[in-house]
């Protein structure tokens, strides 16, 4: 999982960006930019989170010995995992790059 990144909700870095203060004084304002990609980088930390439970609750009910006596809902269940595992993969992907994009504009 992605480690924790300095968002104004996790009180990092990102908290500490309101508070810093130019030269004269005056509070530094956070680039619309800077603050967009935030926003995008805790929604996918989000759904990365929701992922990874749904992927553990699935690991559980594959782990289930009556689970395979309906054949159908077996499938079903390794057919969601796949899907679960993809769109991992693809958020995983999507943290990345704009972990790289925030860090450049930092």
């Amino acid at each position: 999982p992605p480690a924790p990144l300095s968002t104004p909700s996790a009180g990092g870095e990102g908290g500490k960006e309101r508070g810093k203060k130019d030269a004269r004084g005056r509070g530094k304002r956070v680039d619309p930019a800077v603050r967009e990609l935030r926003r995008r980088l805790e929604e996918v930390e989000r759904r990365v989170h929701e992922l990874e439970t749904r992927l553990a609750e699935i690991t559980e009910a594959l782990a289930d010995p009556l689970l395979y006596a309906d054949g159908e809902r077996a499938r079903s269940v390794v057919h969601e995992r796949k899907s679960a595992e993809e769109q991992l993969a693809w958020s995983m992907r999507e943290w990345e790059e704009l972990s790289t994009a925030l860090a450049g504009h930092e």
